[in-house]
């Protein structure tokens, strides 16, 4: 029987600069004034995993309670809503708003929209936290969070949060079909559509198609923490 009580998360430390920041750092992943439109007129699906082309298989059950797997999505959580907060804190609306120069309505909505998107992070935080102490657990210490200019550059910051929404989704598409407590999936699968929603609005205002394909891929914690890492300092 799986022990729910056990809510054991190691991160680990991880470099500040790895895969998932160092790509942004270097373009890797674009900007949000980069076009999506390529010379033959096709779409540029940059920072979507594109492999295979049917529903996905589950990917591997590296959780051992359901405890575990509320904790490994409050840590990601605690990492968007971290983002979210330093970012409109350090970067002013006229700043942000400059890089969608000619986007029309967007242009003039966007900052309203992305303090939407941190609202939303920093309620998950709360709904998941209060749901671990439900159990009888206890939630994980927030990690101490290292985001360099990601926070500081307006097209960056744009490109950094398209690439931790798409994270998002497929951490939670990877986990959710391991929860044992049937009441737990609901709310899981509630945050996981809006994570998408974030996810579709984000890519959008980095040039990118904001559902390019029929089927999203899931990933496994390791894997996601492999990106997600990246930015947890300790």
């Amino acid at each position: 029987m799986t022990d729910h009580n056990s809510n054991r998360f190691d991160l680990g430390r991880r470099p500040v600069l790895g895969g998932l920041a160092g790509a942004v750092a270097t373009g890797a992943i674009g900007t949000a004034a980069a076009s999506s439109q390529q010379q033959d007129g096709s779409t540029d699906n940059t920072g979507q995993d594109d492999s295979g082309g049917g529903p996905p298989d589950a990917v591997s059950n590296e959780f051992e309670s359901d405890l575990e797997i509320i904790n490994y999505a409050l840590t990601l959580e605690y990492l968007e809503a971290e983002f979210y907060t330093r970012g409109i804190q350090n970067i002013d609306d006229a700043a942000l708003e400059q890089q969608f120069e000619g986007w029309g309505p967007i242009q003039e909505r966007v900052a309203d929209r992305l303090r939407v998107v941190r609202d939303h992070e920093i309620t998950h935080v709360g709904v998941l936290e209060q749901s671990i102490e439900t159990l009888g657990g206890d939630p994980i210490e927030q990690p101490t969070f290292d985001f360099g200019t990601a926070v500081q550059e307006p097209a960056e910051f744009i490109a950094t949060a398209a690439t931790l929404e798409d994270v998002g989704v497929s951490a939670y598409a990877g986990a959710a079909p391991f929860l044992e407590m049937a009441e737990l999936v609901p709310p899981a699968l509630s945050i996981h559509s809006v994570e998408a929603r974030h996810a579709s609005y984000l890519r959008e205002l980095n040039g990118e198609v904001g559902f390019p394909m029929a089927f999203d891929q899931p990933r496994s914690r390791s894997e996601v923490l492999e990106l997600a890492g990246d930015f947890i300092v300790e």
